[in-house]
This record gives C-alpha cells, structure tokens and sequence, in this order.
C-alpha cells in the first residue's frame, strides 16, 4: 500500500492541500449534499481562517493556518503553514484550476462524480464543458493500449457517459504533461474519491510493457518524459460506487495519519452508509 511521507510534505514547513468538490455537492441542490459547506465547517471548527480576498477567488477560495506536528521518524516537532485551496462549480473554471492544482500541489483530493471512469465533473452530466477528462481520448486509448474500464460498473452506463463527451476531443491529464508542468521533485498525494477511480489508475501509473521492459503509456510524465514515479505520486482512489465525501480524508491529514487509516477510516465511513456492502477492499492506495 502507498503511503504518506509527512517529512517530505513538511520539508519546506508547508503543505499545500487542494481541494476539488464535483457537480451536486457543493450545494447546488437544496436536497442533495452540502460537502462543500461540510469541508469548510472541518477547517474553521479546526481553526482555519479564510485569506484576505485577491483575484484568486474566482477560482478558488484558500484558508489558512499555522499547526504545529511532531514527526515520529524524526522525533521533532515542527509548525507548519497549511494552506487550503478549494474550487467547486461555484467557481469559475474549475476544471482549468483543478488540473493546476494536480500540476502544482501536494496533497490534492477531488471528491465527487467521476462518470464512470471518465474523470472528476465540475458540472451538470449533461454537459462536458467542466469535466475534467482522464478516462478518454488518447493515443494508447485508441490503439488499446489502456483499458477504459476496471471497474465492475455498468459498461452501458459509461457509454451513456461517453456518448455525452462527443464533443471533447482532449485528454486533461495528458494535457498537463504535454504543457511541461508535472515536476518529479514534488512530492504528491492524490485523492480520487469518486466512484470507481481505479479506472484512472492506468492513466497515471502507465502500463509495463514485457517487451521493451519499460512502463509505457502513461499521462502523468515530467519534464524528462518519464512517467512521474511511485516515489514521489502516491495515489488514493475506489474500486467501486462510493458515498463522496471528502470530510474524513480531510481529517486524518490535518491529523497526520497514515494512508493505511485513511483507508480504514473511508471503508468504515462507506459502511456506515452501505451497511449491506460486505466488501473489504472499496479503498486502495497504489
């Protein structure tokens, strides 16, 4: 299982954490989930205070605060300056902010929709405009060279998705790589808590290939051409349908716990709301 470096996070005594809230659960509908409002209930109860307004706001808003942690590999004690950063379709552009955060960002969860494996929606399913693609339309795809699917979801239902997508022609990860920005000497931890992101997850790691022995394939790649490693892109994500909500996640980092509870908690968390789901192994981090 992958796993959370806090020293390397905390090397320059700051961390980054960005935040994607997909399409209907920012408070769009008044029936449907609020996570929005639930995210930013957890900074300020933990005394997170929002930064003076800039022309950033458009397109995310950022909160702040100064917490001090102790690192167990180090036995020392160190503040650290935490800055939030979240983007929601109360915002504009989120789809262009959330592949900034991927590119710039330490820690960086999207919690919502993911249309099937297609990737993170910041609108309404009907449109394609805010999807922000990973799922789709490369070069590996059409030569089979990726799968399109994992997950054991409704192959008819991600038509329908992919049918919606007919007038995108781009792939937003492969986007960011082909703009130079993904850095091998960030340390990165991303979130995907959507409903089966495993579908994402030969989009970033690549596929190894027997006969050149090389991973090959892969969207997420630096400024070397190499696919970004394991090493320095820890990869949280779901095998199936799951309640989105970024909350516990949110909480265990501010907390300094482990991949390994995360999991834990997010597979207690998706029981809690699915007690008839016997399945142990919704969570996965590669």
């Amino acid at each position: 299982m992958g796993n959370i470096d806090y020293a390397k996070l905390f090397r320059d005594k700051r961390l980054d954490i960005a935040i994607g809230v997909g399409y209907e659960f920012a408070g769009e509908k008044p029936d449907f989930s609020n996570e929005l409002n639930d995210i930013i209930t957890v900074l300020l109860g933990n005394g997170f205070r929002k930064t003076a307004k800039s022309s950033s706001d458009l397109y995310y808003d950022t909160y702040y605060l100064r917490k001090r942690y102790y690192l167990t590999a180090t036995k020392q004690l160190v503040d650290v300056d935490i800055y939030v950063y979240i983007t929601s379709s109360k915002k504009k552009s989120p789809a262009s902010t959330f592949a900034s955060f991927l590119a710039t960002k330490e820690i960086v969860i999207y919690s919502g929709h993911g249309r099937i494996g297609i990737g993170p929606d910041f609108d309404d399913e009907k449109s394609s405009k805010e999807n922000f693609i990973v799922g789709l339309n490369t070069v590996a795809h059409a030569n089979n060279q990726l799968k399109l699917q994992n997950s054991p979801h409704d192959k008819a239902l991600r038509i329908k998705y992919v049918k919606g997508m007919h007038s995108r022609k781009d792939n937003d990860l492969e986007s960011i790589t082909k703009k130079n920005l993904f850095r091998e000497n960030l340390y990165q931890v991303w979130f995907f808590n959507a409903c089966s992101s495993i579908d994402y997850l030969d989009e970033i790691r690549g596929k190894w290939s027997v006969k050149d022995k090389m991973q090959k394939f892969g969207l997420v790649r630096t400024e070397t051409g190499k696919i970004k490693s394991k090493a320095n892109l820890v990869v949280f994500g779901t095998k199936q349908s799951v309640r989105s909500d970024a909350t516990p996640i949110l909480k265990q980092i501010l907390a300094g716990k482990s991949m390994d509870d995360i999991v834990k908690t997010m597979q207690a968390y998706e029981k809690l709301f699915s007690p008839d789901n016997n399945s142990n192994n919704i969570y996965f981090s590669d």
